[in-house]
This record gives C-alpha cells, sequence and structure tokens, in this order.
C-alpha cells in the first residue's frame, strides 16, 4: 500500500518528532482481533448509516475520522486525522479520544496523536477517509465498511454549528471521486464496502453474506 507507521515522538527538536518503525499487526491491532473495520465519516447521514450497520450485529472495531469523535457515545479503537496538524483537530485528539484509543496522522507536526503514516513516496493527497482505508488495510482488515463517507454535496453533521466563513460550509466531496474510483477499480476495492452515496455505488453495500467472511 506504500505507507508505513512510526511512532510520533513529540520533542523540542522538530527534526526528532519521527520514531521507529514499529509493527502494525501487533502492536495496533486490538484483541482479540476482528476481521470488520467501522470507519465512520462526518457527513450529515453518518448517524443513519451507524445505525443501519449496527443492525447487522456483526463484531467489529471502529475508527472514527475528524469531529466524529466529539459526539461519538459508544467503544471504539482506532481516530484518524488528515489535518492533524491543524489545531481544531489536535484538540480533537487530545480532549476528546480516550487514551486507550490508537491516535492516527500522517503529519509529522500532531500533537496528541500516537502514530504516525508515512508514504514511502512523500506527502499525503486525498481526504482522510482515504487514509482511513490506507491504514485499515495495512492493520490487515479484510472487510472495512464506510459509514458516513458518501463523497457527495449533502454536506457535514456539524454544518449548522461552524462559521458562516468557515471553508467546510461549502466544500464539495464530489472533487475526491477520481481518487475514489480509482481504489475502487484496484484488487484492493473487493475488502471495501459503504452505506451511502457515491462510495456506496463504487464499491457496494455490505450485505451480511459478505460482513461473515460467507
Amino acid at each position: 500500500m506504500g505507507i508505513i507507521p512510526t511512532k510520533v515522538v513529540i520533542h523540542a527538536d522538530p527534526t526528532k518528532r519521527m520514531g521507529p518503525t514499529i509493527t502494525p499487526k501487533s502492536i495496533l491491532r486490538p484483541q482479540p482481533e476482528r476481521e470488520v473495520l467501522l470507519i465512520v465519516g462526518d457527513a450529515t447521514g453518518a448517524f443513519d448509516d451507524v445505525e443501519t450497520f449496527y443492525g447487522f450485529s456483526v463484531l467489529h472495531d471502529a475508527m472514527l475520522i475528524n469531529y466524529m469523535a466529539t459526539v461519538w457515545t459508544m467503544p471504539y479503537e482506532h481516530f484518524v486525522a488528515g489535518d492533524s496538524h491543524m489545531d481544531d483537530m489536535q484538540k480533537v485528539a487530545c480532549e476528546s479520544v480516550p487514551r486507550s484509543v490508537t491516535k492516527h496522522c500522517w503529519n509529522p507536526n500532531s500533537k496528541g496523536f500516537n502514530v504516525r503514516w508515512v508514504r514511502k513516496n512523500g506527502g499525503w493527497n486525498g481526504t482522510t477517509a482515504n487514509l482511513a482505508i490506507q491504514i485499515g488495510l495495512q492493520l490487515d482488515y479484510t472487510r472495512i465498511v464506510l459509514a458516513g463517507v458518501p463523497m457527495d454535496k449533502t454536506g457535514n453533521w456539524y454544518k449548522p454549528y461552524i462559521p458562516k466563513n468557515d471553508i467546510k460550509q461549502t466544500k464539495n466531496h464530489e472533487a475526491h471521486l477520481w481518487k475514489w474510483t480509482e481504489i475502487a477499480c484496484r484488487p484492493i476495492g473487493k475488502f471495501i464496502r459503504s452505506m451511502s452515496g457515491n462510495t456506496k455505488d463504487l464499491f457496494g453495500y455490505p450485505d451480511e453474506d459478505w460482513l461473515r467472511g460467507v
């Protein structure tokens, strides 16, 4: 997949922020290991997607994206933020995410995050959900379900609560569909399903047989 994990170590000397390479499965994968990973984004329909997914009653780990961690009330194992270098995401990581949760990022200047994922060929392009999928696959989850990641124009659930001049007020996630189409066309696409939106059209819906590995 082209990314490797390194521990994030915050030092006064910024050149020492990146620690030693670690083994993802032995250290970052919760025990007992589960095959299903639910990735929860913060689109407007996220809560409906999650409610429907829980109706499957399948054992799973959960990975929350960005602001979803501020309103989530159930246990989860992973948190990820693509803009982890920004003050708002560092605030979420430090104040809203429990210490027991592994906090993933890719930016080296990420206070509050404990695992940095580095691309072998440079920086990162794509959404936080793209990064979440890459991490989930690296951790050997074989069935990854997207909830609240429709990649459309429906916006985010927190839109009424942010300033009118916030860039997220009018952000159109359809601009990233080229990346999702590329992923869906690759062999890794068979490990991914989505509960709604454009990503459901690309990857398909997670029926019970697929979720249970039948």
